[in-house]
């Protein structure tokens, strides 16, 4: 005898468990198990059991190998054409080559253009901006694939690890935009980090590592204030001896404070971003001038730290003798128009001074090795991809993302634990989280390598299953920190509404670390933003260089 249920039933308990789904998450427990029950009961995963192992290379990769293509950052003002001008070109730094009060070096160039200054060689002097961040612009220049006339980072550092490297830099002004770098602290927690409203950095760093203090900071490879904060961390641990700042001492202090950081973002814009969002951050590194032009942090205070950043102006090996008469003359037009700095925010705490220095420039690139080493506190990394190969990245689209992988994978440390998921309207587990060894990496090349394309966009479900796998590695591995990583390249159009899934996966405490992949996202942005994970758009050319830059500051 078949039974048969009234349609009217089915409906009652479809929607009985769409209530289940929606309500409320309250504790890490119920996350874990609200996860497990959406995969089991709802998302119902695939798994590929036949693994190919692929060939890999043993030789190691670095980010200098991975640049993205230069046409991604084209010139802003000016250009290269010389017919009857001697154009110098700089690598600008982004706070002052960008929109409205980021554009101090955009409105002062084309003011300076304008003069029509004549050189001794009878051309007219003329300047071409780049907009480039200072340690994307340090990265090019050392690797020698495109060396502009100029480079003007945000502070010294760069120029000094540049000069150590062998690139002569030559001066051509100290100071063209005053600014310093910060900490923006809530009020009413400023107490614990300053002593007579200074800050006192041995009462930060005492209070980060008991993990009293949350204390979030930026990538020393890509972010001058970032750099200009490891380096102060380190000098001050190594009580102002520079001889001292590399020691196994030193070096095992740091990796105790960085346990008590919870979040290194790639950008101070994405680290204010995700503070504003969640609030668990009670400090976080900012220039002044930033600080200036942001609004809705009047909770905040800024207070000044290590070096100055007062973007210095240097001509690079490529100049030559007349654009360095150009690079001069603009120095000096900058420097009648300081008055005019100010309408962008700059030229403020003027009275302030440099909390340390450094003698050997050399230190600044072994700072950035020891941190990539300490920076999660001892503790290993577990990570899940979860790569989109729905129809839309049929094509060069898989292609180059099937390269990024590959390539920038060799940026992680065979200490973490690695896994791979893929979507399109359905789920798979393509690879189980397992130490990162050279079978595993085996592994991982040949998953990315057999990738095919095809059908809608299931983002949601895919996330939860990745959350799912790091949930049961971390029941077997508590020492390891749980993190996914993103790569679509469109808005989510099958499978659980993020209503459904948002609560569980904030309170999985699992940050997502979000590629939106020749897009604009909301809704990858919106998942980044759960658990402070970095939201980051990239073109298919900078795939590699996107993906291998983050991996190098997480694993």
């Amino acid at each position: 005898m078949t039974l048969k249920i009234p349609h009217v039933v089915f409906a009652l308990v479809s929607v009985l468990m769409l209530a289940a789904c929606d309500r409320t998450v309250d504790s890490l427990e119920e996350a874990n198990t609200r996860i497990q029950t959406l995969v089991d009961e709802q998302v119902k995963p695939g798994y590929v059991e036949n693994q190919y192992r692929a060939n890999i290379q043993l030789t190691k990769t670095n980010l200098l190998s991975l640049l993205p293509d230069l046409e991604e950052y084209p010139i802003t003002l000016g250009d290269r054409d010389t017919n009857n001008r001697e154009v110098a070109e700089i690598f600008t730094s982004s706070e002052k080559a960008g929109n409205g009060r980021d554009g101090f070096y955009l409105e002062l160039a084309d003011a300076f253009n304008q003069q029509g200054f004549k050189l001794g060689n009878g051309k007219t002097a003329s300047i071409a901006i780049r907009k480039m961040a200072s340690g994307l612009g340090a990265q090019f220049i050392l690797s020698g694939r495109y060396v502009p006339d100029a480079f003007s980072p945000s502070n010294e550092l760069w120029i000094q690890m540049l000069s150590s490297n062998g690139i002569p830099m030559t001066p051509i002004a100290e100071v063209t935009a005053p600014n310093t770098a910060g900490i923006i602290v809530k009020k009413s927690k400023i107490d614990e980090i300053t002593t007579d409203g200074k800050l006192d950095i041995a009462r930060l760093l005492t209070n980060v590592s008991n993990g009293s203090f949350a204390m979030g900071y930026t990538n020393p490879y890509q972010s001058s204030t970032g750099l200009n904060f490891l380096l102060t961390i380190l000098n001050s641990f190594a009580e102002g001896d520079e001889a001292e700042m590399l020691s196994p001492d030193v070096a095992s202090a740091f990796e105790a404070f960085q346990a008590g950081v919870p979040f290194v973002a790639q950008t101070t814009l994405q680290m204010r971003d995700a503070a504003q969002g969640s609030g668990v951050l009670d400090a976080m590194v900012m220039e002044h001038q930033s600080w200036v032009n942001v609004t809705g942090m009047n909770d905040y205070e800024f207070i000044p730290f290590g070096v100055r950043h007062d973007s210095p102006l240097y001509a690079t090996p490529e100049a030559n003798e007349a654009e360095r008469e150009v690079l001069g003359l603009f120095a000096e037009f900058i420097k009648s128009q300081q008055a005019a700095s100010a309408n962008f925010g700059f030229g403020r705490n003027l009275d302030y001074q440099n909390a340390y220095s450094l003698d050997d420039g050399s230190i600044i690139g072994q700072a950035q090795k020891l941190w990539k080493l300490k920076k999660t506190g001892g503790r290993p990394v577990a990570a899940v991809f979860v790569a989109d190969v729905s129809g839309s990245m049929e094509g060069p689209r898989i292609r180059n993302l099937q390269k990024a992988l590959i390539e920038s994978a060799d940026l992680i440390n065979a200490t973490n634990a690695i896994g791979l998921v893929t979507y399109s309207d359905r789920v798979n587990v393509d690879l189980y989280v397992r130490p990162f060894n050279v079978q595993q990496k085996a592994l991982f090349t040949g998953a990315v390598e057999r990738l095919t394309t095809g059908g809608k966009t299931a983002t949601n479900d895919a996330v939860l299953v990745a959350a799912n796998q790091l949930v049961e590695f971390g029941q077997q591995n508590p020492d390891h920190k749980l993190v996914i990583f993103l790569l679509s390249d469109g808005e989510t159009n099958k499978g659980i509404e993020f209503s459904g899934v948002r609560d569980a996966l904030e309170w999985s405490g699992i940050p997502i670390h979000s590629i939106a992949y020749e897009l604009s996202s909301p809704h990858l942005k919106e998942l980044a933003g759960l658990a402070e994970g970095a939201y980051i758009e990239s073109s298919a050319g900078s795939a590699s260089y996107r993906i291998g830059n983050l991996l190098n500051s997480e694993m």
